[in-house]
């Protein structure tokens, strides 16, 4: 491998990055952590056999600083925030946004007048206008609740009523970052169908994109192209230095308004890891040729993750941060392996591609259960259209006619997704051979018929489609805190009852059962853990037909269906829908009620096994339903104490199921699970994944 390995100097860089990095794990109290120290002190003292010394010290840093990220965790844990209703002055720290559900994040200042030096909490309704570095004062209702918004570890949640007072941030650089933020928004505004994607590329926001756009880019193993990183830094820091140019003629005096740039990027993306972990690599390269040091891309690497780790140690086990550092290093590794390949024009994209693909594949296996085999091609073929339309796009702020050439950049973009999504996902085993395939392919040493091998096993054992099933079968999804049951005859008709809240979550969730369009969507109730998921899935032209109660109001849902021509029934207690062969009868509501969750949409599916789908339905609706004691119950309110007990106890057959994901509601509650456990029911739970029940055994 020698040749391959970068220089001795920045061998150690990556070493002193890699310990610190394990260092932090062991101080955030990673089991695996120990384990992962001791095999890497052992190989790094083997390659580098040199004095450990500075490596102990830096792993030493490491847990420190993970321990530091751990006890701030348990102290936001501890706080108590006056819950009720409040007098809040803050600073916007991160914008809302549709990827935390609406929140932003507060550094609050003052509660009721009264100085507040606890952590960060998470706020909502905040108004137009207003965004991060403004100072708001403001009436609302606190509550108390610990949660990650984003990467942020809140103490509860400020819902505002009235804003008395806003002010924009007094930082140049804040409010030069918003200016050019907004700037974007208001050029790329939604109007087409790429400037979701297009935002995504020069600001790294997603917000106006469709959950199946952006499933269908992370299927297609495109979606770092908005999780802005190394070469969205490089095009700004190019067209920084142009505008700049009168202030950057000494050297010197170019590499400080260079950091001044890295700067104001970083608040234009709002601090993203990979924009961070991207930047921080670029100042160490702008300081080492302020010093006169030679720096390599290696070294960058690892001083950039010694630094950052050491900073904020819950970096270390933030997925974006991982992918961000695994793909620079795969992309590097690759451009070694280029050498004297030629042509470079074709071989340096593509090892680069290969390499990235290869080093995030274990990743992306353990977060999202499935690696794209198409990514490598679809990378290499959109890369210089990403670059090319990203540069358009930067020029169409300000001259509107180059805004409508990026957009047809983007549109090229999403029609590879759309093709590519629909390609072959890898499993486990099917990722080990794709990697070594990929090896293979790209070092001399291992002879093309052993990869020729490996290529056919690939194809062997590869998925290439979601078989339909061979029997009607109904699917508990895994959409997190919510509910989302599927329904799938034979004959290809299918029907999903509620969608979770996130529309992202169930669009992965419908793709891993190979669907795109639903025939009939049934919502139970307007909660938003029911409807929230839904909005995206009826408005995008993706369902047959909507299904709600008769005494269902008009709600958002159903006025969305409206616009979108989607047919709209209403039905209650007696009441049939048909799937295919399978029937599901309507148990109730039989009259309004004034609880919502009474409300809710109750549905028998027959089949050899019978299943209840209740909804939210509590002990006044439950004590309405007539006496049914099916094969399968979904636990109604994702086990909330909101169920009768006694109800829950006659009906209940000898499998149950409990939707639900982390909350902070207590669901499901431990008498129902206690009760359930007491009656030897086989309890099953979405938190694990989607569960599968066959009407009809194979």
């Amino acid at each position: 491998m020698k040749g391959y390995l970068p220089d001795l100097p920045a061998r150690w860089c990556v070493a002193v990055g890699t310990v610190t990095w394990i260092g932090v794990i062991v101080g955030l109290g990673s089991p695996i952590g120990l384990g992962l120290l001791v095999t890497t002190a052992a190989a790094v003292g083997v390659i580098l056999w040199r004095p450990m010394i500075v490596l102990i010290a830096f792993c030493a840093l490491g847990v420190g600083s993970g321990w530091i990220s751990m006890s701030r965790t348990a102290t936001i844990e501890a706080v108590e925030l006056p819950a009720g209703r409040v007098d809040v002055t803050f600073k916007v720290a991160e914008d809302q946004s549709q990827r935390s559900y609406g929140q932003g994040v507060a550094e609050v200042t003052f509660i009721d007048g009264v100085d507040w030096g606890g952590p960060r909490v998470a706020v909502r309704n905040l108004p137009d206008g207003v965004t991060v570095g403004a100072v708001v004062t403001a009436s609302g209702v606190m509550s108390d609740g610990v949660r990650r918004v984003r990467d942020e570890m809140v103490a509860g949640t400020f819902v505002i009523d009235q804003v008395n007072a806003a002010h924009a941030s007094g930082n140049p650089i804040v409010n030069g970052g918003n200016a050019v933020r907004n700037a974007v928004a208001s050029r790329y505004n939604g109007d087409h169908v790429g400037d979701g994607l297009l935002s995504g590329f020069l600001t790294g926001d997603t917000d106006r994109m469709l959950a199946s756009d952006e499933e269908d880019l992370r299927r297609a193993g495109l979606s770092h192209f908005v999780a802005v990183s190394g070469s969205n830094v490089a095009l700004f820091l190019a067209i920084w230095w142009v505008v700049t140019a009168p202030l950057s003629i000494h050297p010197r005096i170019r590499v400080l308004v260079g950091a001044v740039g890295l700067t104001l990027f970083a608040v234009i993306t709002r601090w993203e890891p990979s924009v961070i972990r991207a930047s921080v690599m670029a100042s160490v390269l702008l300081a080492g040729g302020f010093f006169g040091i030679p720096v390599d891309p290696w070294m960058a690497l690892g001083v950039a993750v010694t630094v950052l780790l050491l900073v904020s140690g819950h970096l270390a086990l933030s997925v974006g941060f991982q992918l961000s550092v695994l793909a620079t290093a795969g992309v590097l590794v690759g451009m070694a392996l280029v050498r004297e390949r030629t042509p470079k024009w074709f071989f340096v994209p593509l090892f680069a591609t290969i390499g990235a693909q290869l080093a995030v594949a274990p990743l992306l296996l353990v977060v999202f259960g499935t690696v794209p085999l198409l990514s490598p091609l679809t990378n290499l073929i959109v890369s210089p259209v990403i670059a090319v339309t990203t540069g358009v796009a930067a020029l169409g702020v300000v001259f509107a006619p180059a805004a409508d050439v990026a957009r047809l950049g983007a549109s090229c973009v999403m029609w590879v997704a759309e093709i590519a999504a629909d390609g072959p996902q890898l499993g486990a085993a099917a990722t080990a051979v794709a990697l070594f395939v990929g090896i293979g392919l790209m070092l001399r040493t291992i002879r093309p018929i052993v990869a020729s091998v490996g290529l056919v096993l690939l194809l062997v054992a590869v998925p290439w489609s979601h078989p339909w099933p061979e029997v009607p079968i109904v699917v508990a999804l895994d959409v997190g805190q919510g509910d989302a049951i599927l329904v799938q005859d034979p004959s290809g008709a299918s029907l999903l009852m509620d969608g979770g809240s996130d529309p992202r979550v169930l669009d992965a969730a419908l793709r891993r059962h190979g669907i795109r369009t639903v025939d009939t969507v049934v919502v139970s109730h307007d909660d938003i853990d029911h409807a929230g998921g839904l909005f995206e899935l009826v408005s995008g032209d993706r369902v047959g037909r909507l299904v709600v109660s008769e005494f269902s109001p008009d709600t958002d849902l159903i006025r969305s269906a409206h616009d979108a021509g989607v047919r709209t029934d209403r039905v209650r207690a007696g009441d049939r829908i048909g799937v295919g062969a399978v029937l599901l009868e309507v148990l109730s509501p039989a009259r309004r009620y004034a609880s919502d969750n009474n409300g809710s949409i109750v549905l028998l599916i027959h089949g050899v096994t019978t299943v209840l789908l209740p909804g939210d339905i509590e002990a006044v609706g439950q004590r309405a339903l007539p006496p049914i004691h099916p094969d399968v119950l979904v636990v109604p309110h994702h086990g909330s104490a909101t169920t009768d007990l006694q109800w829950l106890e006659r009906t209940v057959g000898p499998v149950a199921i409990l939707s639900y994901g982390p909350n902070t509601y207590g669901h499901p509650h431990p008498t129902i699970t206690g009760l359930l456990d007491s009656l030897n029911v086989d309890v099953r739970r979405t938190e694990t994944g989607d569960i599968t029940i066959p009407l009809i055994p194979p």
